[in-house]
């Protein structure tokens, strides 16, 4: 068999293992809970999917192009407080919703700047960001709930059918933006070598700033959500939402190092991280041992995608 067949087949194996082990993951489950295996529970997986899987679809775009944000979780929070100091003001649903879109737009290209104006580090740069941003969500929070919002605005994030068809749609348009257009086509390019893609003539730097501010949008589409499903914001929210998100994407087998990964992945690391979290609280297993299980896989499957480099290296 030929190098080119070999890893042909080694690619084939990486993107059929997260779904692997997906199916696994909810047979166990389904096998050892009775309660677990009902209508009620699946709808819950969906509905619980809608906030981590929106925020991972940003995120998946950031990491394919080779960068890394720390600070959604932050931006998140900031969001939702201000989403809430919005609607408690009568500001209009409409107009509430479009500045908090622009806002989490704003916010991600000035993380993308930031990074590519001083050259540091976007582990470094989107930590500091992560830090300045839950620093103004508890100054205008004030660690207090904002709540009782509009109907109109509480129909966005309630019931079903409405938030599963915004995080369908966002992985939609993810997905046509990675892989049909010119700024999903360069996300890889740069993803792979940012190097060469700059001698390819590549506008790398605003290129970044763009995907940051996807990653921006998506926090913004997922607080939003969050705030309208739950009727009340607080400025503690995504604490760690980051990493849960990030967690999702690399599971899903987005390469840490950039230019390998899509949406469909994502949306399967979506699916386990939720349904290991909902499978494990049916067993009546603590949130500790959840989060112990979700490192457990988080490691297994980074370590997976470095011994699947190798091996496609080697062919």
């Amino acid at each position: 068999m030929s190098g080119a067949n070999r890893r042909a087949i080694f690619r084939l194996q990486r993107g059929l293992q997260p779904l692997v082990g997906l199916l696994i993951i909810y047979l166990v489950f389904t096998a050892l809970s009775p309660t677990f295996r009902t209508f009620n529970t699946f709808k819950t997986i969906l509905t619980q999917a809608v906030v981590l899987g929106t925020l991972s679809t940003g995120a998946t775009i950031v990491l394919i192009s080779g960068g890394l944000d720390l600070s959604i979780g932050s931006l998140f929070g900031l969001i939702a407080v201000i989403t809430g100091l919005m609607l408690k003001a009568n500001i209009p649903v409409g107009i509430n919703i479009f500045l908090s879109l622009l806002f989490g737009a704003l916010a991600g290209a000035f993380n993308g700047v930031i990074i590519v104006s001083t050259g540091i580090p976007a582990f470094i740069g989107t930590l500091g960001m992560m830090k300045l941003y839950r620093g103004f969500a508890e100054i205008l929070g004030k660690n207090r709930d904002l709540s009782q919002f509009p109907l109109l605005f509480q129909s966005i994030g309630q019931g079903y059918l409405m938030p599963i068809s915004i995080m369908v749609i966002t992985f939609l348009v993810a997905h046509i933006i990675l892989s049909y257009t010119k700024l999903g086509f360069n996300c890889y390019a740069i993803g792979g070598s940012n190097e060469m893609s700059r001698r390819a003539g590549i506008p790398v730097k605003q290129y970044y700033i763009i995907y940051y501010m996807i990653g921006g949008i998506s926090a913004a589409i997922s607080a939003i959500i969050l705030a309208s499903r739950l009727n009340f914001t607080n400025s503690s929210w995504g604490l760690g939402l980051e990493l849960n998100a990030l967690g999702a994407v690399i599971i899903g087998g987005t390469s840490l190092t950039g230019g390998v990964g899509n949406i469909a992945r994502t949306v399967i690391g979506v699916f386990i991280i939720t349904i290991l979290n909902t499978g494990l609280s049916h067993l009546g297993v603590s949130s500790s041992w959840q989060r112990i299980s979700i490192g457990t896989v988080i490691i297994f499957a980074v370590w997976l995608d470095i011994m699947q480099r190798r091996r496609e290296e080697n062919a």
